[in-house]
């Protein structure tokens, strides 16, 4: 776990005119791999502070990073309203350091993350998938460091979000495409694997020299209260769900913001009122 990245438990954070619910998991390798994998020459490794994360060291195409146990970071995708996912990453070497005059030249790679639905095997393709770009300038310059990469989507979209592709169906003039018929929120509906990788699909590699590091990977699933006003979350209405809204309100949180505005005035008590008075579904 480096020192930028301890992130996990259940909180309250402002979403549109709502309060949003936001669970928040993630793997710092204090408590082993739970569930993650890599390549070759990848192990769990800690520094010389006691910071624990995954390292990569390999002359390889490229480095790969696999979760299939980890049911926090599994499954139906479409029933929250946003997901992020995130990872750590520091590279020490990157390049090429097999040339004929000793030379080492650096390298830059692509930082990619992939969704894979296996419901969507079909002949040549194992899966579908859908994958982003998060980054694609990672090199030991700009990664000596340890730096976050994250990407946050409506996990029920029909369409591909932008920077999106889909794969699992053959592709077109423009690259990989989903499966025929598939949607993007078919895919995450069943995640069985998330990977994070430095392989841009149709793009070409060859073999160079990785000490490639990552840590603190993470998901967090935002949904909006099924009743805003319940502002203790036992199921019920009553007075300490006024005196919570009050108390709230007095130290200016924002989940006393009803009106989204970032002010605290009479629209955010009468949004609340309002609320409260129509009751829960």
């Amino acid at each position: 776990m480096n020192q930028f990245s301890k992130r996990i438990g259940l909180g309250l954070v402002a979403l549109a005119a709502n309060q949003t619910v936001a669970q928040t998991s993630t793997v710092t390798f204090d408590n082993g791999d739970e569930g993650w994998w890599g390549g070759n020459g990848t192990f769990t490794t800690s520094d010389n502070t006691g910071n624990r994360f995954m390292r990569s060291v390999d002359e390889t195409f490229g480095v790969h990073y696999h979760n299939l146990e980890n049911t926090d970071f599994l499954g139906d995708y479409t029933a929250h309203d946003l997901i992020t996912l995130s990872v750590d990453v520091r590279v020490d070497l990157l390049n090429s350091n097999n040339l004929p005059d000793g030379r080492s030249v650096p390298m830059t790679r692509s930082l990619v993350l992939e969704l894979r639905n296996t419901r969507y095997a079909d002949g040549f393709f194992q899966y579908g998938a859908v994958i982003f770009v998060l980054d694609r300038e990672i090199n030991e310059t700009n990664n000596a460091e340890w730096q976050t990469f994250s990407v946050t989507f409506d996990p029920n979209s029909l369409e591909l979000p932008e920077g999106w592709v889909g794969f699992g169906g053959s592709d077109d003039a423009d690259g990989p495409v989903l499966p025929e018929g598939a949607t993007f929120a078919d895919i995450v509906s069943n995640v069985d694997e998330v990977v994070f990788n430095t392989f841009v699909p149709r793009e070409f590699y060859l073999q160079i020299f990785f000490d490639f590091s990552v840590d603190n990977f993470t998901i967090t699933k935002s949904s909006a209260p099924v009743c805003p006003p319940d502002l203790n979350g036992d199921g019920e209405l009553n007075f300490f769900d006024v005196s919570a809204f009050l108390n709230a309100y007095s130290a200016q949180d924002p989940i006393a913001d009803f009106t989204n505005d970032g002010q605290f005035d009479f629209f955010d008590v009468s949004g609340f009122l309002n609320s409260f008075n129509t009751g829960c579904p």
